[in-house]
């Protein structure tokens, strides 16, 4: 039921980035002179926040931060769950009384979760929205200094699978891969150790 604060990242990528990436889609095609052959690019944005250095790094940072609280939350589910099956399970033996304040008690105590809950999410998405603005804010120049130097009239963002009409692309034409390592390199973050929350294993 909990979340993970990888997941959630990426949840909000999609929204994130459909507007930004216009951005540098059309500073690309504003910088090329027309009378050069077009010459077309596609990048999967969310991919290449979510695994350059600074987002693997963002998302360790965030799963930490938020340990705690999303270890709170699984104690008060695991405390309701047993609530509610030791209720089941007694059902038959209790008197009205007794059913009555035992319904009461797991009721209140839904309630406290629900709230606490809803203020994790909350705060959980703040957070990882504000992580995801940084990189995309600092990642779109890098985006553009690339596809100038390369010679590509457009750059196509294919990370939202619900708004990209693009039906098929040629493997060589695919820049996400060496938008990371340009953003890498001028963001000069290394890479995670090994088995570090959030990265490959």
């Amino acid at each position: 039921m909990l979340i993970q604060s990888k997941t959630t990242l990426v949840a909000f990528l999609s929204t994130l980035l459909a507007s930004t990436a216009c951005l540098g889609q059309a500073a690309a095609a504003a910088a090329t002179p027309a009378s050069v052959p077009s010459r077309i690019a596609f990048v999967n944005l969310q991919e290449a926040v979510v695994t350059c250095n600074e987002g693997k790094q963002e998302a360790a940072a965030l799963m930490q931060k938020f340990s705690g609280k999303q270890s709170a939350l699984k104690a008060q589910d695991d405390e309701l769950k047993k609530l509610k099956d030791d209720f089941q399970a007694a059902g038959p033996k209790l008197n009205d009384d007794e059913r009555a304040a035992r319904a009461k008690i797991i009721q209140e105590k839904q309630k406290v979760f629900d709230r606490n809950y809803a203020d994790y999410q909350a705060e959980t998405q703040e957070a990882q929205q504000d992580a995801v603005g940084r990189i995309v804010k600092k990642m779109l120049p890098v985006l553009e200094k690339y596809v100038s130097a390369n010679g590509y009239t457009a750059v196509f963002d294919v990370s939202n699978p619900g708004t990209a009409s693009v039906l098929w692309i040629r493997k060589e034409s695919m820049i996400t891969r060496q938008i990371v390592d340009a953003y890498n390199a001028e963001s000069g973050i290394p890479a995670p150790p090994p088995g570090t929350p959030g990265t490959p294993r």
